[in-house]
């Protein structure tokens, strides 16, 4: 996983050590020597991810990080700090300011790139929302919201899998005396796993081991695998020192961890950070779903249609700018789509059309967005993936939609197929409807050499 990383440190043989240990896990490092340039590269270059030494001369990491989180263009951006006195009262205060983690030096490599890989996984998830949300604020569709509003009054229930009643107790006291929620201590893994289904809790606090010898890394990775849980904040407790566990832990899916025994204040700071997170992004994602509704939405298949799907991929197109990346654009046409409205009337194509739509959200991405254009003719814009592999998914999308019979009221299965046109782009493209015209040219070469087959638009071939 790739992205870009901003480095703060005033001492030089820092930043050198950090900037070599990342550029070779291949991130893209930038460097900032005081906390004043860091707030200006910040707010110019958009790195996906801060790391900030906490002691500098001109502005310290706490005033830099404060400041970062109160700016609507960077509050966004994780910030991990890094320092040298890794004490529960600098934690707690780097926290409050709205760090998303700190690191002591010297570094451990396994819980830095955990660490990173984590944040960079968390960016990305907010990078779409944000983009899918400003997409329609600026269709006049939704109001705007910033994370700053989520500060006051988080509220939310927490379910609780300590190693012990004794612990678990002893957390239930804590949170639900200081913090606006409700909580559930649970007995054992299986009792967890049935309650989080019941009562859908938006943050967990789970310890590596768990009562009746169950595995808080086996816990984590089903509360992530559950569609009723995916968007939860999960905290893992694991025992100071115990690096490994934290990192795996990381890595299939909790959103922090937190290391035992601990300060009380440390973990209400973290459980407030990880709610006002989760309702930031619930709040995203209700804004868009119900915005979209209103003008945006084809009433046939519940995709998007072609005025949402231009004006997204005026998004796109900005974030290869900014990445310098490359995206695909594809436009597909169902074979022959009039003969079956003529053979079994609307109500059959109507039927292949949803179908249709069901098999392509099926085989894209969840970064990817889906699109009816018209008639018969779908749209899927694909950002940040190159040649090999958009030819890739559009091959999987024609052998979806060719490998099975559509089924249709008051006829037998009907054989379907697609044809499909490519244009992969970059950052030198400005004109989304030239895109679309290139991809459109690759589809009429794909049904011209006799329909059912993937064509690349021939400059990008």
């Amino acid at each position: 996983m790739s992205g870009r990383v901003l480095v703060v440190d005033d001492v030089a043989t820092n930043r050198l050590l950090l900037r070599a240990k990342l550029s070779s896990a291949y991130y893209d490092v930038s460097v900032a020597e005081n906390g004043h340039q860091a707030l200006e590269i910040a707010r110019r270059e958009q790195p996906d991810m801060i790391m900030l030494d906490v002691m500098m001369p001109d502005l310290d990491g706490f005033d830099v990080c404060a400041r970062l989180k109160a700016a609507e263009e960077t509050a966004h951006i994780p910030v991990v700090m890094v320092t040298a006195l890794d004490t529960p009262e600098e934690r707690i205060r780097g926290l409050e300011a709205g760090a998303d983690d700190f690191l002591s030096k010297p570094f451990n490599d396994l819980a830095l790139f955990a660490r990173v890989r984590n944040l960079m996984r968390m960016k990305m998830m907010f990078d779409e929302l944000r983009l899918r949300d400003m997409t329609s604020r600026e269709l006049g569709l939704t109001d705007f919201i910033s994370e700053q509003e989520m500060e006051l009054d988080v509220g939310g229930s927490i379910l609780l899998a300590p190693p012990c009643l004794t612990e678990g107790s002893s957390w239930a006291v804590e949170l639900e005396s200081r913090l606006n929620l409700s909580t559930i201590v649970t007995y054992s893994e299986r009792e967890a796993l049935n309650l989080a289904r019941l009562e859908q809790p938006d943050c967990f606090v789970v310890h590596r081991r768990l009562m009746e010898g169950g595995d808080g890394l086996r816990l984590v990775s089903a509360l992530r695998a559950r569609p009723e849980t995916r968007q939860s904040a999960v905290i893992l407790v694991v025992d100071t020192g115990d690096v490994a566990n934290a990192a795996k832990g990381l890595d299939l899916g909790a959103s922090d961890y937190i290391e035992a025994p601990f300060d009380a204040n440390e973990l209400i700071v973290r459980v407030r950070s990880q709610l006002r997170r989760k309702r930031y992004s619930d709040r995203l994602r209700t804004n868009v779903r119900n915005g979209l509704k209103m003008a945006v939405i084809d009433p046939l298949t519940g995709i998007y249609n072609r005025r949402y799907a231009t004006q997204h991929l005026h998004r796109v197109m900005e974030r290869a700018r900014e990445t310098d990346g490359v995206f695909a654009v594809m436009m597909m046409d169902l074979d022959k789509f009039k003969s079956i409205n003529d053979r079994f009337g609307h109500d059959a194509g109507d039927a292949v059309l949803k179908e249709f739509s069901r098999r392509l959200q099926e085989n894209i991405r969840g970064v990817d967005l889906v699109a009816r254009f018209g008639g018969e003719e779908f749209f899927v814009a694909m950002p940040d993936i190159d040649h090999a592999a958009a030819a890739a998914a559009a091959e999987r999308i024609r052998r979806a939609v060719e490998g099975a019979p559509f089924v249709v009221p008051g006829a037998d299965p009907i054989q379907v197929t697609v044809s499909i046109g490519v244009a992969i782009a970059g950052p030198a493209d400005r004109e989304a409807e030239a895109i679309i015209k290139r991809a459109d040219s690759a589809l009429y070469e794909a049904k011209d050499k006799g329909r059912n087959r993937v064509t690349f638009f021939a400059a990008a071939a």
